[in-house]
């Protein structure tokens, strides 16, 4: 029988055992604590990463809603400057009354304020919600600078940010001229400066579209809070832009704390959803966007292109016309529409406005585009080879029919100038062509279609 206090009897654990098992012991603990400073190192250091992605993408929008609201004032005032009737009434005796009634207005959507300045650099006139104002309110320099770009430009609006008496306003400036004019001639011309005031609504809508939540302007930037400098054309900042912190990866550590043991798991989660709200913001800021430049070439009053919207689809047009395909381009102007707003007032010729936008809209399948160039005047491209005399005729028979506006039935008839071409022609020589027919279909009674003829060139020299 073996010994039994002897070493026959062999022990359950071993003391190599022992120190293997503790080896592998330390490892793992070693390992999981290791990876518990790692994955808790990650966690911070994506919750600082999304506080800052955050606080870029809002100071991102910020930056880019600055710009949209001067891109859209820069397309304004380019409308506004680029404009026949402009030009001569402001270079007449009769400019300051002109400048009031077509730009002093009130509570107008695109702008608040105007300055027209002459080929001095004098103020002729400056009017801020319909009221004249003093423009050395608005800070003189910088003004002056964006005057002096507008006139040393290359035939394009400039525009920036300025100080006034109440605040700070988008401004944007371009030098008056007539459609046909060189824009090296126009250097000297008069400038026409639109203003439109940052206030409490500009900054509540940016809030809301650009989703910056206590978006607030100051005129010094706000500790603990995130601020956009805004600066004035000469780089000197004359106000911020302040906001709090958002601070999602704060938020989404608090409500992962607890899960740290499954750290990896959350990890990929986390990334997933950063990497989706990063993809869904920026096609939400891409719709914004797409939304902004379609209102941006878009007349508000009659829901049609606006100058610069139809002046790019006949550039896209013309350089596809062919004999088989002629582009014809048809000016309309409106008989009588000036008295209609002597005797009614502007707000029912907005209105008559808008009623012959809808009677315009019902031949829209015979055009390829259709536009209101300003105040009276559309425009209407027309391809293919439907005759466009009788075309033109049907429309000028569809004003046949008296208006409605509220209590009053108004008559007003239409002039129609068209121009065609069968090869490619530079839009605004063909815009001059069908302008010059538009004016001599006035001068032989009005209510009528009259086809440019290089005829009317000879009698015009």
């Amino acid at each position: 029988m073996p010994d039994q206090t002897g070493s026959g009897i062999q022990p359950l654990v071993t003391p190599g055992q022992i120190w293997s098992i503790s080896v592998v012991t330390g490892v793992f603990l070693a390992v999981a604590v290791a990876l518990l400073l790692i994955v808790s190192h990650v966690v911070l250091s994506m919750r600082e990463t999304a506080n800052t992605i955050d606080d870029e993408r809002a100071t991102a929008a910020a930056a880019a809603a600055v710009a949209a609201l001067e891109r859209r004032l820069s397309l304004t005032v380019r409308d506004n400057a680029l404009w026949d009737e402009a030009y001569d009434a402001v270079t007449s005796d009769t400019a300051q009354a002109w400048i009031l009634d077509n730009w002093g207005i009130k509570d107008y959507p695109l702008y608040d304020g105007v300055i027209v300045l002459g080929s001095d650099g004098a103020v002729l006139s400056a009017y801020l919600e319909g009221e004249p104002f003093d423009p050395s309110l608005v800070s003189g320099a910088p003004l002056m600078t964006l005057a002096a770009r507008a006139r040393d430009g290359d035939d394009a609006p400039v525009s920036g940010l300025a100080g006034t008496g109440e605040g700070i306003a988008a401004a944007a400036a371009m030098p008056l001229r007539r459609f046909d004019m060189d824009p090296a001639a126009s250097r000297d011309n008069p400038v026409l400066i639109l203003l439109k005031v940052m206030d409490e609504a500009i900054v509540e809508v940016i809030s809301k579209d650009y989703q910056i939540a206590g978006l607030t302007l100051q005129s010094d930037p706000l500790a603990n809070r995130l601020n956009l400098a805004l600066k004035d054309v000469s780089g000197a900042p004359i106000g911020f832009l302040s906001w709090p912190s958002r601070q999602p990866g704060d938020r989404a550590f608090e409500r992962l704390q607890p899960m740290l043991v499954v750290a990896g798991a959350i990890l990929v989660v986390f990334l997933l959803m950063v990497l989706a709200a990063g993809v869904l913001e920026s096609l939400r800021l891409r719709r914004i966007a797409a939304i902004a430049e379609y209102q941006a070439k878009r007349d508000p009053l009659s829901g049609m292109l606006n100058r610069s919207g139809f002046m790019e689809a006949l550039e896209v047009l013309a350089p596809n016309t062919t004999p088989g395909r002629p582009l014809t381009l048809h000016m309309l102007d409106l008989d009588g529409f000036k008295q209609v707003n002597d005797t009614w007032g502007h707000a029912v010729g907005d209105i008559l406005i808008a009623a012959v936008a809808v009677r315009i809209a019902g031949f829209q399948e015979y055009f390829a585009a259709i536009g209101r160039l300003g105040g009276d005047e559309f425009a209407l491209a027309q391809t293919g080879s439907l005759p466009p005399g009788g075309l033109a005729e049907r429309v000028i028979q569809a004003f046949s029919v008296p208006f409605t506006v509220g209590e009053h039935r108004i008559t007003v008839s239409a002039s129609i100038g068209h121009a065609t071409t069968t090869e490619p022609l530079n839009p605004a020589e063909l815009m001059r062509r069908a302008d010059m027919a538009m004016y001599g279909a006035k001068d032989a009674g009005k209510h009528r279609a009259l086809e440019y003829r290089t005829e009317m060139e000879r009698r015009k020299g």
